[in-house]
């Protein structure tokens, strides 16, 4: 990968890695030391994308990220774990730390996670919209696109259609929507 197409990565995911530092909790590290560090490894992460694999690289960058933020947590804190629920300091450890000074934040949402299903949504939505318009009702009323879910029953109802219909209809669909997915 050129050297531009690295520089775009990182600076065109820069606010990802704001996400994903937000959600971590360090007493000993400000907010941003915490993305100057998943910097680091967005950079690292960047370097290592392969985009013929096909991976979206906010997906692959995001494991490089947390990595990079959860070693500063550790550097700073004397090596003690940082996402594990089931470990805590030792009685008596000479350590001045407590859990509190080094769990993840996990009230925050998973940045990570949400990413990737908003553009899943995204590619879904785009792709639902090439359909004709009656296999984009059918499609967007069975798996509750702006609706609320509905039955092939209640669709072929709505719709003033057989029930069987409705299936041939949403089964063609998702035929169409599977063989664009893979184009």
């Amino acid at each position: 990968m050129m050297k531009n197409d690295r520089d775009a990565l990182v600076t065109g995911n820069m606010g990802y890695v704001v996400t994903l530092a937000r959600q971590y909790k360090c007493e000993l590290l400000t907010t941003d030391d915490l993305v100057s560090e998943g910097v680091l490894g967005l950079m690292k992460a960047a370097e290592r994308f392969d985009p013929q694999r096909g991976k979206p690289f906010v997906t692959f960058a995001a494991p490089y990220i947390r990595h990079s933020i959860e070693e500063a947590i550790n550097r700073v804190t004397g090596n003690v774990p940082v996402r594990s629920t089931d470990e805590s300091l030792p009685v008596g450890s000479n350590n001045n730390y407590t859990l509190l000074n080094v769990l993840e934040d996990k009230d925050a949402p998973q940045a990570d996670a949400l990413v990737e299903r908003d553009a899943l949504d995204d590619r879904f939505v785009g792709a639902v919209d090439q359909l004709d318009e009656r296999s984009r009702a059918v499609i967007v009323r069975y798996y509750g696109i702006g609706y609320g879910h509905m039955t092939m029953a209640e669709i072929a109802e709505d719709l003033g259609l057989k029930r069987e219909r409705v299936r041939q209809i949403r089964d063609r669909a998702v035929r169409l929507l599977r063989k664009s997915a893979k184009a």
